[in-house]
């Protein structure tokens, strides 16, 4: 009998998990995924490398991985050039699915406590877009930290389902309202302006054009320092799983 799809998915990540474990000389753990734009995301977390890759990298060959190995530890330019070059050949496997649908399986909670992400969005939008982002907001999950943060991601873009997601630490009542606007309105620009390779052939996902876009939010200097300032009082937030 043939083996169950799942436990095949489960078989083959864990080959590619140990391809990259001895590359990398360090713990590994991988989610796979059919996303339509993003095929590769990852984090360091102390000695262990998490990435979530798109189910074509499951049978890449020996060369491949080695270059997702270099750009995981170094964020080689070379070896990003060699990975858009093999998504490019493997492209016929990206599911296409519309955002409206990817949203759909998704849980939205846009209303915090102390800050309406939805109401914030969309005066943005109006304000700054002519209601032109077609773009949907939410709070994302509390992500799991043992001990002090050390860095904080307040948001991030979807560009496969068109989400904003902030960081629910940012829902509290000694946030202010500007500042969380800021974060909302630099993700709304990552709708607007997408990454580019450099000279250099690295990724860059603020190009110039989008930070003189950014400069143009109203209260972008007041959110600056604040954020200098209270960098620390995010780091500490404790927010709910």
């Amino acid at each position: 009998m043939a083996p169950e799809p799942n436990r095949l998915l489960k078989v083959w990540r864990r080959v590619l998990e140990r391809r990259l474990r001895t590359r990398l000389r360090a713990k590994v753990s991988i989610d796979i995924h059919d996303n339509t734009h993003t095929m590769l995301t990852f984090q360091r977390h102390r000695a262990r490398f998490r990435l979530r890759l798109h189910h074509m990298f499951l049978a890449a060959p020996d060369d491949v991985i080695q270059a997702l190995a270099d750009f995981v530890r170094h964020g080689d330019a070379e070896a990003s050039i060699r990975l858009d070059k093999f998504i490019e050949r493997n492209k016929a496997y990206i599911r296409r699915l519309s955002p409206e649908k990817m949203r759909k399986r998704l849980r939205l909670d846009p209303v915090g406590r102390h800050h309406d992400l939805g109401r914030i969005f969309d005066r943005l939008n109006e304000r700054y877009f002519q209601s032109r982002i077609s773009a949907a907001i939410t709070y994302g999950p509390a992500p799991r930290v043992k001990g002090p943060r050390k860095s904080i991601k307040m948001g991030s873009y979807s560009a496969d389902s068109r989400v904003i997601r902030i960081h629910p630490a940012l829902d509290q009542p000694v946030v202010p309202r500007y500042f969380v606007e800021w974060i909302v309105f630099h993700e709304m620009l990552h709708h607007v302006y997408r990454a580019k390779r450099g000279d250099d052939g690295r990724r860059c996902v603020h190009p110039p054009e989008f930070l003189d876009h950014e400069r143009r939010f109203h209260d972008f200097k007041r959110a600056q320092a604040w954020e200098d300032d209270n960098l620390d009082l995010l780091l500490r937030a404790r927010v709910d799983g």
